[in-house]
């Protein structure tokens, strides 16, 4: 194993999940799975398992998902024409609950606020039916390319694509949402094992720089939510100041903020931490749950989900 991982990063795995590290260590060595979603935008889900065995494919169920499959063997799925037209799309196995838990209706007007490429727009785009109204937001000129490309790929109709700070939202178009996502830039710790330079250069700076965005976007994201509404702050990392800190500034800053429990998932998970490095984030704190890629056996998530309350 030609794994590498810095000091810092050891030491903080070695703090947050002692009895744990080895099974950490070994899933960064391993390749995710390769798994996908039906676009039910576009087909069935039998027709498109028919199709999928037709090329040889023989997908497996994700339990905890109801559109989502392994892809087995793997290579295939993402190289085939069903992939192209977009009948299918390629996502992390846990990247899929994070748009479940958002319980999307069709009709519902939806804010995606770091929304680029599109795995979980797509998700919820599927979810509206062709309903209602999805907002899916981008910093980047670049990654909302790829955004657009996705959208369109899967025949989503009903959405408008914008490229601005996330953190400009919540003054501009506030209380006009009944959902809201915040899948926030972090620093990856949850999803290493795609990129393994994410291990080897981490340090504590990274998630203290990333932790300051986070709780400006998740302010931003709980100010365009309708009272009444669901907002779901997701990270793919593991670090307490860019998950469980987040969401304790968000409560202390807005008396309507509460938390609703995450779950029941279907997938193995921790709750959200109590107190971390003398930091006390608050009992309500196990409403959410924490996913570790020896969990899942895939990615690693911290996954969030908060009501506004009415007047």
């Amino acid at each position: 194993m030609n794994l590498v991982i810095s000091d810092e990063l050891r030491g903080f795995l070695l703090k947050l999940i002692p009895e744990r590290l080895d099974a950490m260590l070994e899933h960064y060595a391993k390749p995710l799975p390769e798994a996908f979603r039906v676009n039910t935008l576009k087909t069935s889900v039998e027709r498109c398992l028919q199709l999928l065995k037709e090329e040889g494919v023989m997908p497996r169920p994700i339990p905890w998902t109801r559109h989502g499959f392994y892809a087995e063997p793997q290579g295939v799925v993402s190289t085939s024409l069903w992939h192209l037209l977009g009948l299918v799309y390629i996502q992390g196995p846990v990247s899929m609950v994070v748009s479940e838990t958002l319980e999307v209706e069709p009709g519902h007007r939806v804010l995606d606020l770091c929304a680029a490429p599109g795995s979980k727009s797509t998700h919820i785009a599927q979810m509206l039916e062709g309903r209602g109204l999805l907002v899916s937001n981008d910093v980047s000129r670049t990654r909302v390319k790829a955004l657009s490309s996705n959208l369109q790929r899967c025949g989503v109709v009903n959405v408008v694509v914008t490229i601005a700070d996330g953190r400009w939202f919540g003054n501009r178009v506030p209380d006009f949402f009944d959902r809201v996502l915040v899948d926030a830039p972090c620093s990856s710790l949850g999803i290493g094992m795609k990129d393994w330079s994410v291990l080897k250069n981490y340090s504590v700076k990274i998630s203290q720089r990333m932790s300051r965005l986070q709780k400006s976007l998740i302010f931003s994201g709980f100010k365009a939510l309708k009272p009444g509404g669901i907002m779901v702050y997701a990270t793919c990392t593991l670090h307490p100041i860019e998950n469980e800190w987040v969401v304790a500034g968000l409560l202390e800053k807005f008396a309507n903020a509460s938390l609703v429990d995450v779950g029941p998932l279907g997938v193995e998970h921790d709750h959200g931490l109590e107190e971390w490095d003398g930091m006390y984030f608050g009992s309500e704190m196990r409403k959410t749950v924490r996913i570790y890629p020896f969990q899942s056996g895939a990615e690693g998530f911290f996954i969030a989900k908060i009501r506004k309350e009415e007047s």
